[in-house]
């Protein structure tokens, strides 16, 4: 087989257990449970804004979001453009970048150490190169977290225009693309994950490290921001969803650029040290 075709196998092997397992049944259902609740939270606080501010007219409102919007990116195009995105969507959209990690912590961390504890990882080590075997676990874990995601997004959409929180095709329009945005951040944190869960034999390890990198990955995003120091912001895969969401095209191709490279960064690195393993 061609490297591409034993990716595949891996990943489309990595899709039918993770959909197929109590684990990945229990976490789908709970981000649905969880983005509809937190949607109707939500809309129940801009309900209780209009109702508290009743002279206070949506021109206004989307005058004082373009403000802010454009403070906090620090570009007026973004300001305007992200002024007529549906608040709802907005901060459900960050709401998902800073909780994918931990989705993925759970999905993944038993991804290459679950094979290796049970030695099925000899298995496929006969049947694939190595360094297909990690990227087809990477791509799996990636692709799983990804519908996983969608599938919640699309609930909240529907949500959101059953309650006439926003016209369908702006809902919808709006909402695929912050949902695009994601991906490049959660294919890194999908790549941290998978480098973890390599390096250790048993799962609960695996687990304890990868919250451990997470933590400690968080923890230097704040030194940098404390210290203003942007290079330590910049190890943070959550720290270009600002680039990524930007109206700018040249800060939008920085982002996804640097999203990329991390991503290959870990994902290389996994394959070569995977590579080197005596299994």
């Amino acid at each position: 087989m061609s490297p591409f075709s034993e990716v595949r196998f891996v990943a489309q092997r990595e899709l039918r257990k993770s959909f197929r397992s109590a684990k990945g049944i229990v976490l789908l259902v709970l981000s649905l449970l969880g983005g509809t609740a937190v949607t109707l939270l939500l809309a129940w606080v801009q309900q209780l804004k209009r109702e508290k501010l009743p002279n206070v007219t949506p021109e206004m409102i989307e005058s004082a979001r373009e403000d802010a919007m454009t403070q906090a990116f620090g570009d007026p195009a973004t300001g305007k453009m992200l002024s007529h995105t549906p608040e709802v969507l907005l901060a459900v959209f960050f709401i998902t970048i800073w909780l994918t990690p931990l989705l993925i912590s759970l999905l993944g961390f038993d991804n290459v150490s679950g094979d290796m504890q049970h030695k099925t990882v000899r298995y496929w080590t006969l049947r694939t190169r190595r360094a297909s075997y990690m990227v087809g676990k990477w791509l799996g874990l990636w692709t799983t977290v990804s519908a996983i995601t969608l599938t919640m997004h699309a609930v909240i959409w529907v949500v959101c225009i059953v309650r006439g929180e926003a016209p369908a095709a702006s809902a919808i329009s709006w909402g695929v693309r912050l949902w695009i945005i994601t991906l490049p951040i959660s294919a890194v944190w999908c790549g941290i994950s998978t480098l973890v869960s390599s390096i250790f034999k048993t799962p609960i390890v695996a687990l304890l490290a990868t919250f451990a990198v997470f933590f400690v990955l968080w923890v230097v995003f704040l030194i940098g921001l404390r210290f203003n120091v942007n290079a330590l912001t910049y190890v943070y895969p959550n720290t270009y969803d600002g680039f990524l969401i930007n109206a700018r095209i040249d800060r939008w191709m920085t982002g996804l650029a640097a999203c990329v490279g991390m991503t290959a960064l870990y994902v290389g690195a996994s394959s070569y040290m995977f590579t080197k393993r005596d299994l």
